[in-house]
């Protein structure tokens, strides 16, 4: 899988273009795997997850009107058993940089990549979600104010199948501010520092 999609979004009046290249991970080199230290699973486990790499296209703000950042909340759905049709476990969390920090990415304007892998932890089936938004960071621009730009959502399921692991991508698709509007409890109780709209 090969997809490339864009979005279009507003910063500070200006119209924008998020392109986002996703695609089916084939190389531990290429998607970086083998220059992570200390990974407890061989790299090449990689293979077959998905890959996302999202970026403002040809950004026409300039100086602090470029200024925007990425945050991802991922839901985690474990799974004891195939025959179960809920799982045993499930949980929300962000995405960050650091524990102190919100943010996936953030710059002039941000970029964003992520290539998951290997996320069962034992379990026998697992489904990951991603929901990737990018946002107008607070500032003296906006009121402080924490704010939807545009989002995606992505992902994939995976399990053991006789003795096998078994990749599925899920498919890409937009995310609007409804969505957003959904997360932005937790959100509030993860980071209560900031105002979200």
């Amino acid at each position: 899988m090969n997809k490339i999609i864009h979005i279009a979004f507003s910063l500070r009046g200006i119209q924008n273009t998020i392109e986002i290249v996703y695609k089916t991970n084939e190389n531990a080199q290429e998607s970086g795997f083998d220059a992570l230290l200390d990974l407890p699973f061989d790299p090449r486990l990689c293979i077959g997850y998905p890959t996302v790499h999202a970026r403002v296209k040809n950004m026409p703000n300039t100086g602090y009107r470029r200024l925007c950042g990425w945050i991802q909340l991922v839901q985690r759905e474990y799974f004891s058993s195939e025959s179960l049709e809920k799982p045993d476990e499930n949980e929300l969390s962000i995405d960050s940089i650091k524990p102190d920090c919100i943010y996936a990415a953030y710059g002039h304007p941000a970029e964003f990549y992520d290539a998951p892998c290997n996320n069962l932890n034992g379990h026998v089936k697992g489904k990951w979600t991603a929901y990737t938004y990018l946002v107008d960071i607070p500032s003296r621009m906006n009121d402080k104010k924490l704010s939807f730009l545009a989002g995606f959502q992505w992902g994939y399921e995976e399990a053991f199948a006789n003795g096998k692991l078994v990749v599925k991508v899920q498919d890409i698709k937009e995310l609007d501010n409804e969505t957003w509007t959904k997360h932005i409890s937790y959100l509030k109780q993860q980071y209560p520092q900031y105002e979200y709209v």
